[in-house]
């Protein structure tokens, strides 16, 4: 019963990161009905940042991964700019701004791979004892990775429910040309997005990074992301954190109980199964109402 608890606690862990990652993909296509695949990028990017800052600039952890986000965001908007905005304005098919995101991807994979070389690296903190309560061990960086991971969530939900900005985000991806006609900024909108969507990715990073390892092409776990986001519902925030809980915990139980070669087998399959008989997934919906 013990490890069956701390298998729970280690996959809620793990969904809040995974969560991180579906609900940045879940706001993009919530607005623009693309999957942004650059953001596996964006998030080895947001973790080589906190990685160097800590390791060659001596700073703070904290301050680190507050830096490790303002550059992400900034990447996330430059990125919007450069690569989305002008198909975006030539009103050009969905397929060219997801190959535009892979290009994206491989860009700032193959940057960092010449940067730092592709190696894996332990990210430079100071290992936190686990915290036992009676029989239970519960390691403190899963601990405090919950914990940021879901305040994060809460605060852009706070953001998006009652701000102005949130409201014009809600708006648009409802029917993004109405809410032009409104006096809605869509130009605005898009900074926002991508904005939030790479200070997720760095967040989600920092912490995969710290847990497992930092690498160019840790950001091929952004799949999982995209898998938790199809579960719960394509464009739907709540059901992106849900699959996320939901694929990180059976992960958890299928390496702890069976082995870790069959996890990802389990995830597709899980995948398959949800889609048989919710094909929207578990939150989405038919109609045109999203976030």
């Amino acid at each position: 019963m013990e490890l069956f608890i701390q298998q729970i606690i280690s996959g809620i862990s793990i969904g809040a990161i995974y969560a991180l990652l579906a609900v940045g993909y879940a706001l993009v296509y919530s607005v623009y009905n693309f999957t942004n695949w650059a953001f596996s990028g964006f998030m080895a990017f947001g973790a080589f940042v906190a990685f160097t800052a800590i390791g060659a600039m001596f700073m703070p952890f904290w301050t680190a991964a507050l830096l490790s986000i303002i550059l992400t965001m900034g990447l996330g908007v430059g990125t919007e700019k450069i690569a989305y905005r002008p198909l975006r304005l030539r009103k050009a098919p969905r397929l060219f701004m997801m190959i535009s995101a892979m290009g994206v991807d491989l860009v700032i994979v193959n940057v960092l791979n010449l940067a730092f070389g592709g190696q894996f690296r332990k990210f430079p903190v100071d290992t936190l004892q686990p915290i036992f309560i009676g029989g239970v061990s519960v390691g403190r960086m899963d601990l405090i990775a919950g914990i940021i991971s879901f305040a994060t969530l809460g605060l852009l939900w706070l953001f998006l429910y009652r701000t102005r900005y949130g409201l014009g985000v809600r708006a648009s991806s409802i029917d993004i040309l109405t809410a032009s006609l409104m006096g809605i900024n869509n130009d605005a909108v898009a900074i926002t997005v991508f904005a939030v969507s790479g200070g997720l990715s760095a967040v989600a990073g920092v912490f995969y990074g710290i847990k497992y390892a930092v690498f160019p092409l840790m950001g091929v776990v952004t799949i999982k992301a995209m898998i938790a986001s199809i579960v719960g519902g394509l464009g739907s925030l709540p059901g992106a954190v849900i699959g996320s809980l939901l694929l990180g915990v059976l992960e958890t139980l299928v390496s702890g109980y069976i082995s870790s070669s069959y996890r990802d087998l389990f995830s597709f399959l899980f995948l398959v199964i949800i889609l048989l008989f919710f094909p929207n997934g578990l939150m989405g919906k038919a109609g045109d109402e999203k976030l």
